[in-house]
């Protein structure tokens, strides 16, 4: 348990991500970029623009599609 205690933002929704099943290519397709950068994304060597990330965030949080046009800000 102490193992997930130090893990970074990026580890555990990765972590999060594999234990829903939810692969990258799904990922990708949502939030146009490829499944090369989300994988340096998720391995801490590329970095996101921020929407890019609240939607990766998102949909593995909600395992849910983030349709273009949704206002990211907006609480449901």
């Amino acid at each position: 348990m102490d193992k997930y205690l130090n893990l970074t933002s990026r580890e555990k929704y990765k972590l999060l991500r594999k234990r829903k099943k939810i692969n990258l290519i799904h990922i990708a397709k949502q939030i146009g970029v490829s499944v090369p950068m989300l994988s340096m994304y998720e391995n801490q060597l590329k970095n996101l623009s921020e929407e890019k990330e609240i939607q990766y965030q998102r949909i593995i949080i909600n395992n849910s599609i983030f349709i273009e046009g949704d206002d990211i800000d907006e609480e449901n």
